[in-house]
C-alpha cells in the first residue's frame, strides 16, 4: 500500500489512520505527518515503528525465482475482436432496441430536462463502513434542506422492515448510535430505496405500491401504484434477485425502475416527486434479468455488467430524453463479488453501493452530452476518456474514508 501526498499544509500535519480492504482481508496502519527541519537535531516524535499484518516476503532477484525468461508469442491485434466482444454482447443484452411508452397510463407530461450528461470515468472505490448484511441500504439526501439534513445518514436493515434509521452524520453511522428511529406505517422491501428533499421513498413490501415517506411530519404522505409490477414470484429485477422497483434521484428528480411480468423489458418511470404521479414512463427492450444493475445520472439510464465479478464494465447508456443509445465503455469493480443496490448521490458527484455488507463510493467524472455543440467544440472538451484528466475535491469534515483496492 502506498500513499503519495502533495501540497502539505501545517494544518495538515497530525496522525492518519491509514485501511486499505477488500475480500481477502484488510491492510491497517498509523504514521504521523510532520516537519522535517533541517535545523532540528533531532527529529520530533518517536523512533518506534508499528508493523501490522505479514510482512512482505525478503525480495529475490527474478532470475532466481523466474529463471531465464522465454519468447512470448506475439499477440493479435486487438482491432480484430474489440468491436465483436463488444456490439453483439450489448446486442445480446439490447436485441433491436425498442422504446415506446409505457402502455394504459395518463402522463403528466415530462418536464424540462435540468442538466444533460454522460459519464467518462468511474473512479475507485472508497470504503466508509462494514455491516453484517447483504442486503441493507445507507442513503444521504442529496436535495437536503439545511446543513444539518445535509450530513444525515438513514439506513434500513433487511431483517427491520418497518424501521429506517437516522444518524446525525457519519461519525454516528460508522459508531452505529443512531439518534432517530422512523416506524413506517407500510414496510419496504429491498433495499433500493432514496431520500430526496427530505422524504424516503420506497416500494411496500408485497405490494406494486410506491410510498412517500416525510420525515419532517414522521408520516406517510404520498402513495401510487405502478403499471404492470409483480412483485411476487421470481420475476426480480436485475440478476442480484433482491428487489422488484429501483429508485434513484438526479439532478432531474425522481426514477423508479421496474421489470415487466410479461417480457423481459426494462421500464422506467419519472414521477413528481410530491404525489408520486407519473410523468413519463418508458418501456425499453433491455432485459434487466441480464445485468448486474441499473443507475440513472442526467437522464442517462445506465447498466452494470455484472455485481459479482470483480472486474466488470458499464457499456449501456441510454438517454432518455432522447431515446437514444450513447457510446460508453466504463470499467466498474465490485471489490467484494456481491453488490446488492446502486444509487447515484448528484450533491457528491459519486455512486455509493452496498457490496457485501461494506459500504463504498465512487467519484464520477462527466460532461455535457453536446448535443448543440459542433465537432471542433466536441475534441476541445476531449470527449474521449483517456484525454481527460483532473479531479474533483468534495470537503467532508465528518468523513474518514479508504481506498479500496
Amino acid at each position: 500500500m502506498r500513499l503519495n501526498i502533495t501540497n502539505i499544509r501545517p494544518s495538515d500535519f497530525g496522525e492518519y489512520h491509514c485501511v486499505a480492504k477488500n475480500e481477502l482481508g484488510m491492510t491497517e496502519a498509523e504514521f504521523h505527518l510532520m516537519e522535517h527541519s533541517p535545523f532540528i537535531i533531532r527529529p520530533p516524535g518517536s523512533t518506534d515503528i508499528n508493523v501490522y499484518g505479514t510482512k512482505p516476503p525478503e525480495k529475490e532477484s527474478y532470475e532466481d525465482i523466474c529463471g531465464p525468461p522465454t519468447t512470448c508469442p506475439e499477440c493479435p491485434d486487438p482491432r480484430d475482436f474489440k468491436c465483436k466482444d463488444t456490439i453483439v454482447s450489448l446486442y445480446d443484452l439490447v436485441g433491436n432496441l425498442e422504446i415506446k411508452p409505457i402502455g394504459n397510463v395518463s402522463f403528466t407530461g415530462l418536464p424540462n430536462r435540468t442538466t444533460d450528461c454522460v459519464l467518462y470515468a468511474v473512479g475507485k472505490p472508497v470504503y466508509h463502513k462494514y455491516t453484517e448484511q447483504l442486503y441493507g441500504a445507507w442513503l444521504k439526501d442529496p436535495a437536503a434542506r439545511n446543513d444539518a439534513m445535509e450530513k444525515k445518514v438513514w439506513a434500513t436493515r433487511e431483517n427491520d422492515t418497518h424501521r429506517l434509521f437516522e444518524f446525525a452524520n457519519k461519525t454516528t453511522y460508522r459508531n452505529n448510535v443512531a439518534t432517530k428511529t422512523y416506524r413506517l406505517e407500510r414496510p419496504f422491501r429491498g433495499n433500493a430505496h432514496v431520500v430526496y428533499n427530505g422524504s424516503f421513498y420506497y416500494n411496500e413490501r408485497n405490494s406494486p405500491r410506491i410510498v412517500k415517506y416525510d420525515l419532517n411530519v414522521e408520516r406517510q404522505t404520498a402513495m401510487n401504484e405502478l403499471e404492470g409490477v409483480t412483485t411476487n414470484g421470481s420475476n426480480y429485477l436485475y440478476t442480484t434477485e433482491i428487489n422488484y422497483m429501483d429508485f434513484n434521484v438526479d439532478d432531474n428528480g425522481l426514477w423508479v425502475i421496474y421489470g415487466t411480468p410479461d417480457s423481459n423489458n426494462t421500464m422506467v418511470v419519472k414521477l413528481n416527486e410530491n404525489n408520486l404521479t407519473v410523468q413519463y414512463g418508458w418501456n425499453i427492450s433491455v432485459n434487466h434479468h441480464k445485468v448486474g444493475e441499473m443507475f440513472i445520472v442526467c437522464g442517462v439510464l445506465y447498466a452494470i455488467d455484472s455485481v459479482t465479478e470483480r472486474n466488470t464494465k458499464i457499456r449501456l447508456a441510454l438517454d432518455l430524453y432522447h431515446s437514444k443509445l450513447l457510446d460508453v465503455s466504463l470499467a466498474f469493480t465490485n471489490p467484494f463479488r456481491k453488490t446488492t443496490t446502486v444509487g447515484y448521490n448528484f450533491k457528491n458527484k459519486e455512486l455509493y453501493t452496498w457490496d457485501r455488507g461494506n459500504q463504498l463510493t465512487y467519484p464520477i467524472r462527466y460532461h455535457e452530452i453536446g448535443y448543440n455543440t459542433t465537432a471542433t467544440e466536441k475534441a476541445d472538451d476531449g470527449l474521449n476518456p483517456q484525454m481527460q484528466t483532473g479531479y474533483d475535491i468534495y470537503n467532508d469534515h465528518d468523513a474518514e474514508t479508504e481506498d479500496v483496492r
